[in-house]
């Protein structure tokens, strides 16, 4: 089971790790987003947007409906302002899940209903925000892994070292 403390700290965990790379994003310019780098979803600006659209729709399956099914090469925030501004927006709905979201909400069994489904499981709710969480940090890697081959630094991605995070006297 995690507790609204672990909820606050990954989000603001994940806030600053997307705050650097969409940052590190708007310097290298459209073409290095756009360009085919052998990841899962091709391109960097791809796989931030299928970022978005896993936490749209953990999100959404979180308050109790079954979101759209998006096909995998599908991409939904083509233009990079409105795919930063969704970020932005899921990042602030994750951190007022840190303040929101309490043990009993948390530990609450859903039901994963899908008509592709004939047994939906259920599990506690934290499961799948955990799972967000993840999700996020595995394609952050990805991404990070390319703007390393491209000799960016993309800078510290250690949570005790998160700025304002507390851990060190400093």
């Amino acid at each position: 089971m995690i507790t609204s403390g672990y909820v606050a700290e990954m989000a603001a965990y994940s806030r600053w790790q997307n705050d650097n790379i969409y940052q590190i994003c708007d310097e290298i310019g459209h073409e290095e987003r756009q360009r085919d780098r052998s990841l899962f979803f091709g391109s960097i600006h791809h796989t931030l947007d299928h970022m978005c659209v896993v936490n749209r729709s953990i999100l959404t399956f979180l308050d109790g409906t079954m979101p759209d099914r998006i096909l995998p090469d599908q991409v939904v925030w083509s233009d990079w302002d409105k795919l930063k501004a969704t970020r932005l927006r899921q990042d602030d709905i994750l951190s007022a899940g840190g303040r929101n979201w309490n043990e009993a909400w948390l530990g609450e069994e859903i039901v994963m209903r899908s008509p592709r489904l004939d047994d939906p499981p259920t599990f506690p709710r934290w499961v799948m925000v955990v799972q967000l969480f993840n999700h996020q940090t595995h394609h952050r890697s990805q991404v990070t892994s390319v703007l390393h081959t491209m000799g960016i630094d993309y800078g510290a991605t250690d949570i005790p070292w998160r700025p304002g995070a507390g851990y060190f006297a400093g």
